[in-house]
Parts: structure tokens; sequence; C-alpha cells
């Protein structure tokens, strides 16, 4: 090897390693920076370290998540499911409540005690009445993940009631001639490499801090001006129903509510011009679509309900869709979540009268 070659060697070498020891002291730098503000190291890109891999649903929550930055507060349980951790098995005297969805369950803008599934447990929660309020809300999750969520992971948690608050994740396959098509039945999950990438938080820091890139997507497409076909609209009953069975082989009760949204006749302007950016002509065409397909979910609902002699409360008619409790189509507000946690209260009372009087709570796993 001539003297020049080797020259060249080394160069490239030095400049590996100097890169090599800029990257690791740069990853050093900003975790003790993100320690000293009290905040995780994954608080940058914090959606790739949420989700893991699903071999049916396609990903599912890391249990045992943390998250803390400068805006949000998340904690999942060992369980999965958002909220403090509780025993697997239900204390004696104990009452409890399962709220399946999708984002709107899970609290997708706000943090760990503002969302509706913790204060309605403060809200029920009494001396003489034990509540615990199962949070199984996974943002992007339609019905098919839903109902395979809800058997592995929640029946066995031996919840009471369960509620549905859910539909607006469904309206891509209720819109497609080919609801059962499998990219509908699995939620996507960044690449492998992305997520061991997501690891570090100077890569999370410069690429969705620093370049502004958007972190991968956890809710579904836009819906805009897509029609519903008789495929979509039965395919979502059916897997109404298969839920249904699932809590009914459960052995809990199930309450139906519907979702309060922006996709309604009574939207405020303020939040009308809120979600459309665009022309007053597009708008209307889009706002006009939309509004069908939310009259779509809130009767299918309903009609649902009726069938499966199931409570059904319809949030719409005592929420605002305004920019008080909308942030945009279906995720609300600190106050929306507050509304929403009251309705449900009313809804569950006339289910909570007579059960059993709290005996003491356990802890132990």
């Amino acid at each position: 090897m001539s003297q020049r070659k080797k020259q060249i060697g080394f160069r490239i070498a030095t400049l590996l390693i100097t890169g090599l020891l800029v990257l690791v002291l740069g990853e050093g730098v900003m975790r003790l920076y993100v320690w000293v503000r009290g905040w995780t190291p994954n608080c940058y890109a914090a959606d790739l370290d949420l989700y893991q891999p699903h071999s049916t649903r396609g990903s599912e929550f890391r249990p045992d998540f943390r998250l803390r930055s400068g805006v949000f507060q998340i904690a999942v349980n060992r369980w999965g499911l958002r909220g403090p951790n509780i025993s697997r098995r239900k204390p004696d005297g104990v009452t409890r409540i399962a709220i399946v969805g999708g984002s709107s369950v899970f609290g997708y803008f706000v943090n760990d005690g503002q969302e509706a599934a913790r204060l309605l447990e403060t809200t029920l929660d009494r001396p003489d009445r034990t509540v615990e309020v199962l949070n199984a809300g996974v943002p992007g999750y339609n019905l098919f993940q839903t109902v395979g969520r809800f058997e592995e992971l929640v029946v066995p948690l031996e919840p009471d009631i369960v509620i549905l608050y859910l539909g607006w994740n469904d309206l891509p396959y209720i819109c497609s001639e080919q609801p059962q098509n499998l990219r509908h039945q699995i939620r996507p999950i960044a690449p492998a490499y992305e997520r061991r990438l997501g690891r570090s938080t100077l890569y999370g820091f410069v690429k969705y801090r620093l370049w502004g890139v958007s972190p991968p997507a956890l809710l579904p497409r836009r819906v805009g001006q897509a029609i519903p076909t008789a495929a979509g609209r039965r395919c979502f009953r059916e897997n109404l129903d298969k839920l249904a069975d699932a809590i009914q082989r459960s052995g809990a009760t199930m309450l139906v509510s519907a979702q309060c949204v922006a996709a309604r006749d009574d939207v405020s302007p303020e939040l009308q011009r809120l979600l459309f950016r665009d022309s007053q002509k597009q708008s209307g065409k889009v706002g006009e679509r939309l509004t069908e397909l939310g009259d779509l979910l809130r009767t299918t609902l309903q009609t649902f309900a009726q069938d499966r002699r199931a409570p059904f409360i319809d949030l719409n008619q005592t929420m605002a869709a305004d920019v008080t409790i909308l942030r945009d189509y279906v995720h609300l507000t600190v106050l929306g979540e507050q509304r929403l946690a009251a309705g449900w209260a009313v809804g569950l009372a006339p289910l909570l009268r007579g059960r059993p009087p709290a005996t003491g709570k356990e802890s132990s796993p």
C-alpha cells in the first residue's frame, strides 16, 4: 500500500472517529439537558417510543411507557392502558369501567389527569363506592383493532361496564369498496430503523425539532369528500356486533356513546374557519359531506344500541361544537374532556345503582 493511500485511510478513519465522538457527545449533552428540564429522553420523538409491533393489529402501546416534555405528560401502565398501574385481578367491591376507542378516548391533546377517563374515575369514586376507569383508547385504532385489543388486554382485567366512544377512525373503511382490506385492519407503525433511531434524544431533536419534520402519522387519513359504501356500512355494523358479542361474553354491561364531533350542522363559525382553510366554495362542499358522515356514525351507533338493548348517549346534544370544546374534528380541549366525563357520569348513573359497596382497594399485581 502506497504512502498516499495510507494517509487517505488515516484521514477517513480520523473523520469517522471524530464524527462518532461528536454524536456521542451531542447525545450526552441532549440527555443532560432534558434531564435538567425534568423531561424524558423520548420527549422529541415520543411516538416512536410509544408503539411496538403487534402480530395482528400492526402496532400496540409499549407497556410502562413514560413521556414528560415541556408540553405533555403521559404514562401507560403495565397492561398497556393510559393511566396508573392497577392489579390484574379486580379487588372485591371495585367496579371497573373500560372505555374503548381511539385517540378521543386516549385524550390526544391533554396531560395525565386531564383526560376524560381519569376525570370520570374521580367523579364516580367515593367512600361507599370504589371505581377504576380503564382508558383503553389508542390513537388511530378503529374497530378492527379495538375488538382484538379488548379481548386480549381488557377482558382479563374484568370490566363491569364498557363504554364505546368510537366511529371516526372507522370512516376510511366505511367509505371503501373493500372494507375488509388488510390496510384497514392493520395500524401502521414506523419502520424498525426509525424506531431504533428514535431512542436517541439527539436524533429526535434534530429531525423533529430543528428540521421540523412531522412525526409518523398516528391518525387515519382525512376522509375529505369520501362517500360511504354499502359494503363499508355493513362492515362497520358487523364490527360493532363483534365487539358487543365480546363484551357480552366477558359478562360486562355495554354503554354506547356517540362521539362529540365537529362534523355537524351546528358547528360554530369560528371552529369551521379553523377546520377549513381553503376557499368558501370548497369548504361548503367538504363540510356538507363531513356532516353527512357524522350523521351516519350517530344514527348507526344509536340503531346498534337499540338493537342490543344498550343505553345510548349522544354527547352532541350536550356538548357544543366550538373551539372551547374541540381542537379539531374529534379531539377535545381540556374543557371538552371535562364535559365528556360529566356526560358519561350521567349516562352511567343508572348502571351503577345497586353495585356492591366498596370493601377496600388492593394494590398487589
